[in-house]
């Protein structure tokens, strides 16, 4: 698979700017595949291999990858267990977490920005304090690939964020695309957190999880507190963006009786 990057900062809320300090720098996912940060997700999840990188003359940037098929269906079962590799491999990085310059670091508060979306109750202060470890900040169940989900592509913005919120988007996101069935919203909820929290303490995390956990719903309400009821209801054919919203404010009720300090 080719995969051209270039620099463009003309997208207002997915700008790509020339500056290796931005969270949205644009060459940052060259740097993931060219550097070995991305091994630190073995032995659970992998990258797809870079077979090529080439500048080309009119400045963008050719990346050759591994071609790896896309997941046949997401059920309940593959969630959890996606989420318990993931909640290893994250659980080691907090551990040891990578210090490479170019990782994004503030990806949630420019991300909100971009969005304007504010932050009444302090989420980011309180979040920074927490564990960080490596992160994908787009976790998407479409960046998930292999029969498996266990190939993770799209590391654009990659970087150090707390643990517990790469599980909160793949939730989140599935549902408000229609990967994850709105029936089924609660359920992979569940589903993603106990296998996430499963692999933490497999991998050693002794920390709080309740903390965790308040993270896991707390910072995903807040990133996607835009896609809230009164635009759902404007979208009135889009039952995922209704059961999405719907989710969130539950996510954002049950975060209210959680500690968010360590």
């Amino acid at each position: 698979m080719l995969k051209v990057i270039r620099q463009d900062d003309g997208d207002t809320r997915w700008p790509a700017p020339d500056d290796p300090a931005d969270p949205y720098w644009w060459r940052r996912e060259e740097f993931a595949y060219t550097s070995d940060v991305l091994g630190r997700l073995a032995p659970g999840l992998r990258a797809p291999t870079l077979r090529h990188r080439a500048e080309r003359p009119e400045g963008t940037v050719a990346l050759w990858l591994e071609h790896v098929p896309e997941v046949d269906r997401w059920t309940l079962d593959l969630l959890g267990a996606f989420a318990t590799r993931l909640g290893r491999a994250q659980a080691a990085a907090a551990a040891d977490p990578p210090d490479d310059p170019w990782l994004a670091r503030g990806f949630l508060r420019k991300y909100l920005r971009l969005h304007e979306v504010t932050d009444p109750d302090g989420t980011l202060e309180r979040l920074e304090r927490l564990p960080h470890t490596l992160a994908h900040n787009d976790l998407h169940p479409a960046n998930l690939l292999g029969e498996d989900g266990a190939v993770v592509i799209d590391w654009a913005y990659c970087g150090l964020a707390p643990l517990g919120l790469d599980p909160g988007v793949l939730v989140a996101d599935g549902v408000a695309d229609s990967v994850i069935r709105p029936e089924d919203a609660d359920a992979a909820g569940a589903a993603v957190w106990n296998g996430y929290s499963t692999g933490l303490r497999e991998a050693g995390f002794d920390g709080d999880l309740e903390v965790i956990r308040w993270a896991f719903l707390s910072s995903t309400a807040l990133r996607l507190s835009w896609l809230d009821p009164e635009l759902a209801r404007e979208h009135s054919t889009r039952e995922s963006w209704r059961a999405a919203s719907a989710m969130l404010q539950r996510w954002r009720e049950a975060a209210r009786g959680l500690p968010s300090r360590p």
